[in-house]
């Protein structure tokens, strides 16, 4: 078959129209999603636990032109959950896109992990992202529109890392709830994915990343010899909630600077 010019499409990553629901909304990654979203149009709801930072993040995103709402929410708790969705919907009349960015980070040996530790990082990282994309897809799929569902995962939940055990494991798990959910949500035009970066500059991070020992040997792994920047991760956020990415579902997209490489 011979192509011409007019049969080739120009993607676009405007995001005009689209309302985008942000879990960990307010700080890191998430926040860097947010204004992303908003410079490319989309109006944009951002949720974490912190009432003042839901506050603040919806003026500066109101700033960029955009409609936006903070809501104050535990995603630990299922009833909170719902609100944030009912709460977004009421505001905006809808949503396409889901961000699952609220989660922490962990450093214990596996030796000395008591059953605490591993639970307060798998209900966050894991459970909470289960139960927010479950929340979000029945609303999609009442909408009829269909929408994208992005989990943040980790470079870390494919290879492995010492001391990460509880961390790996929920990161692990991500990629794998992303194919089934893909697999079961992709019949309402649900589109699943997930993006697992490597290491970036965050407040769960950034006392490690003083000590220049640590940075150096994290640095040293990677192929290109640096720490991710937030641009370089939220294009690919943006370009999975674009109409660009509309053949892609239930895969990951490392963004670690070649360390799964080595």
């Amino acid at each position: 078959m011979e192509h011409r010019l007019e049969d080739i499409k120009i993607p676009s990553f405007d995001l005009t129209g689209k309302t985008a629901l942000i879990t960990g909304g307010t700080k890191g990654l998430g926040y860097a999603t947010a204004v992303a979203f908003a410079h490319f149009g989309a109006n944009v709801a951002v949720a974490s636990r912190n009432a003042e930072n839901c506050a603040r993040v919806q003026k500066e995103l109101e700033g960029i032109g955009v409609k936006a709402l903070g809501i104050p929410t535990d995603v630990l708790d299922q009833e909170q959950i719902d609100c944030m969705v009912a709460k977004t919907v009421d505001y905006f009349g809808k949503i396409d896109v889901l961000v699952t960015a609220a989660g922490i980070g962990s450093t214990c040996f596996a030796m000395n992990m008591d059953e605490a530790h591993w639970d307060s990082v798998l209900d966050l990282d894991l459970k909470a992202l289960f139960f927010s994309g479950q929340a979000v897809a029945k609303q999609m799929a009442a909408q009829g529109t269909g929408g994208r569902i992005i989990n943040i995962a980790s470079a870390a939940g494919v290879m492995g890392s010492k001391a990460m055990g509880a961390y790996c494991a929920a990161k692990t798990a991500i990629i794998g709830l992303t194919k089934v959910q893909a697999l079961e949500w992709g019949r309402d035009n649900i589109l699943v994915n997930a993006i697992c970066p490597g290491y970036f500059i965050t407040s769960l991070n950034e006392e490690q990343l003083t000590i220049p020992k640590v940075r150096q040997a994290i640095e040293d792994f990677t192929i290109v010899k640096r720490l991710a920047r937030f641009e370089e991760i939220t294009s690919a956020i943006v370009w999975l909630a674009s109409n660009c990415s509309g053949f892609t579902t239930g895969t990951h997209i490392l963004i670690d600077g070649g360390a799964a490489a080595n």
